[in-house]
C-alpha cells in the first residue's frame, strides 16, 4: 500500500482513514433556536511507514515543517487528494542493514484541513 505526501510517494505497513464530524460554527437565538450548523467530515489519517530511506525520511522531515501538504490515499470513495496537517514530527528509530542507514517504527496522524 502506498500514500503519497507532497508529491513523495511512500510504502506504508498500515493506513487507517477515519472520518471525524467536525462542528466548526453553531448559532442560536435568544429563543434557543439554531440559526446555522455547519458540520463538516474530515479524515484523520492514522499512517505507519515500512523502513525509509535517508532521502525518504528527509522528504518526510521537509513535509512536516510545513503548515499543509496535499496527501493523495485511496478511500471507499475512491482515491482522495486533499490537503492535511502532519500533527507530529517523524520521529524513527535507526536502523542499520548491510552498511545502509535506514529508518523504522515512524508513526505520522495527519488531520484534513
Amino acid at each position: 500500500m502506498t500514500i503519497t505526501i507532497d508529491e513523495s510517494e511512500y510504502d506504508v505497513t498500515e493506513l487507517n482513514a477515519k472520518r471525524e464530524i467536525r462542528q466548526t460554527n453553531i448559532q442560536y437565538n435568544t429563543q434557543g433556536d439554531m440559526l446555522i450548523d455547519m458540520v463538516n467530515r474530515k479524515y484523520l489519517l492514522e499512517v505507519t511507514f515500512g523502513l525509509l530511506s535517508e532521502e525518504k525520511m528527509a522528504a518526510l522531515r521537509k513535509s512536516s515543517d510545513k503548515i499543509f501538504v496535499p496527501v493523495t490515499f485511496n478511500s471507499p470513495e475512491g482515491e482522495i487528494t486533499e490537503d492535511f496537517f502532519i500533527s507530529d514530527e517523524p520521529a524513527p528509530i535507526v536502523t542499520v542493514i548491510n552498511g545502509e542507514r535506514l529508518y523504522g517504527g515512524v508513526k505520522l496522524t495527519l488531520k484534513q484541513r
